[in-house]
């Protein structure tokens, strides 16, 4: 711990170890990229879904109007015969053969143990969570671009890096071909620095390849054309950051509060069983015109009906106590979901903080080493033209400030991962 303060307090005194500010073609890609992800766009059609839910759950505490019809014939209708001592000829009554008719319904819940209330509070938080999940989605979404970008703006740095380590043995082998030519130095100099050359021809050629598939990958992410040319920066710029990002912690993220909405939903759930073995009561009216109808009439006939109904759970095998008991455990295991995010979540905030404090010491090591570097370089090729030394030494030179410029180049593009990473890690985006 004490070291890693060292390093903070170190990289906030050194005026030129700023840390990075985002570009502005960073910006428009990752709008492009979010604008383009499919995974956004199918969470915001989540979304919405989860508003309609909403909505459709509020429907129920309102009174729901139903209509019904029906048609029967029937073969053999009911017959009654009665024997009367008053009467000389016994009294049939006969039904009808057709029973037909419509009828309306209005159904009012007026408690049904809290289900109803309940089912709205779960609606509401399944659209948190899909509002989260959407959250979370682009915070990945805005990361995997930073990456992409800055992969690709390192790629075209190091194809310049590969470009000038071509262009300086181009350079030493004319000068070598001259002077082979005015018989000052050994003809195997020469050959010593074509096949450098060569080498440095083949790099060349795999910096474009490389620069161009990672501006296809990028293409890809932003929903741009593969083949097209899009625009990036010629080489990855110093980080500027202030000292309050290091204050932030990470209690803003979407997986926490993902993590909550689990556990809303988790409550409500438990509630929604209880409710299911508590009274029921309902009222209703019915308004039915059908045939037969009042008074045995054969005729369509108009009748109502008022009612209330109420239903009791009494016995069920303790089959509400191993619900209630199942709806506890799930609600104890998003509590525990809850706890591991907020430690995965602690470990990558601090992660990101201790990689980027290390990373931007190494930007400033392998500057200074190129600075080395292309001295050393000016140095020998100075001391070759007065013959002092080999055209291996100067060949070796322009080797390490090769090898000292790549390494500068994978240390900037390290730090602005990391710092993309911290972003992330503090949902920033």
């Amino acid at each position: 711990m004490k070291k890693i303060n060292i390093l903070f307090i170190f990289i906030f005194s050194v005026p030129s170890a700023t840390f990075a500010q985002q570009s502005d073609l960073l910006e428009k890609y990752r709008s492009m990229a979010v604008e383009y992800n499919h995974d956004l766009k199918a969470a915001d059609k989540h979304i919405s879904a989860s508003i309609e839910l909403e909505k459709a759950a509020q429907k129920d505490l309102r009174p729901k109007l139903s209509g019904d019809a029906n048609f029967q014939y029937t073969g053999n209708p009911i017959r009654l015969t009665l024997n009367l001592p008053s009467m000389q000829n016994p009294l049939t009554f006969e039904g009808k053969d057709m029973k037909y008719g419509a009828s309306l319904t209005l159904l009012q819940p007026v408690y049904t143990g809290g289900r109803l209330l309940e089912t709205i509070r779960m609606a509401k938080h399944q659209h948190s969570l899909a509002a989260h999940q959407a959250e979370y989605f682009r915070s990945a979404v805005c990361y995997q671009t930073d990456m992409q970008y800055w992969n690709t703006v390192a790629r075209a740095e190091l194809l310049q890096v590969a470009t000038d380590y071509r262009n300086s043995i181009a350079s030493l082998a004319k000068t070598i071909r001259e002077r082979v030519e005015a018989g000052l130095v050994d003809p195997q100099d020469l050959l010593m620095a074509e096949v450098k050359l060569n080498e440095a021809e083949y790099q060349l050629l795999q910096a474009k390849s490389n620069l161009e598939t990672g501006r296809m990958a990028l293409n890809s992410l932003i929903g741009m054309e593969l083949n097209k040319t899009t625009e990036v920066e010629d080489s990855i710029p110093s980080i500027v950051m202030n000292e309050e990002l290091w204050n932030l912690d990470g209690c803003n993220r979407p997986e926490l509060k993902m993590a909550y909405d689990q556990i809303n939903i988790a409550k409500s759930s438990k509630k929604l069983t209880d409710s299911k073995y508590k009274p029921q009561l309902y009222v209703g009216i019915e308004g039915s015109y059908s045939s037969p109808g009042y008074n045995f009439k054969s005729d369509l006939d108009p009748n109502y009906a008022v009612y209330a109904k109420l239903s009791v759970p009494i016995f069920e095998w303790g089959k509400r106590r191993n619900e209630k008991q199942a709806s506890s455990f799930q609600v104890g295991a998003a509590t525990d979901n809850l706890h591991q995010v907020s430690d995965h979540v602690n470990l990558e905030v601090q992660t990101a903080r201790v990689s980027l404090s290390q990373a931007m010491e190494q930007v400033q090591l392998t500057g200074n080493s190129l600075d080395k570097a292309r001295e050393n370089e000016r140095m020998a090729l100075e001391r070759y033209a007065e013959g002092k030394v080999s055209v291996v030494e100067v060949i070796e030179a322009q080797n390490y400030r090769q090898v000292s410029q790549t390494n500068y180049v994978q240390a900037k593009v390290s730090a602005q991962g990391h710092y993309s990473a911290l972003l992330k890690a503090l949902n920033r985006y």
